[in-house]
């Protein structure tokens, strides 16, 4: 029994050493990501993104779904962070951006593996809806 009870134990502090994702290199990937928007690197995004984003999503599908924005709102022009919620190794980020033809909410999931640079793991873009 002692065995066991040490054995959970040690399995939980191994658990806790793992770090979580740091929210201020997670805010980097944000202005990473406007930039590369900025420059139509598209489908750069999709293949710096999380693992996880490339194999939910078909590139050709994700660099639509920007392409669609950029038409639509026009270049980024500043971003302000509005929140920031880190559970373990991903982070959310909301923010609001002005864009040349207006002012989107966006929601940024970044995630990052020990040792690697921050990574896109999910992009919404929550107002406005653009069908």
């Amino acid at each position: 029994m002692r065995k066991w009870i040490a054995l959970l134990a040690l399995a939980c502090l191994l658990g806790a050493c793992t770090p979580p994702v740091n929210p201020d290199e997670a805010e980097h990937a944000v202005p990473a990501f406007h930039l590369a928007m900025i420059e139509g690197d598209f489908a750069g995004i999709y293949q710096r993104a999380a693992p996880a984003l490339r194999e939910a999503q078909a590139q050709a599908e994700f660099v639509a779904g920007l392409q669609k924005i950029r038409a639509r709102l026009g270049e980024v022009r500043g971003a302000e962070r509005m929140t920031t919620t880190v559970d373990g190794r991903r982070a959310t980020l909301t923010y609001i951006t002005a864009y040349a033809n207006g002012a989107a909410r966006e929601e940024f999931v970044i995630v990052q593996e020990e040792g690697q640079a921050p990574q896109l793991l999910r992009y919404r873009l929550l107002e406005p809806q653009i069908p």
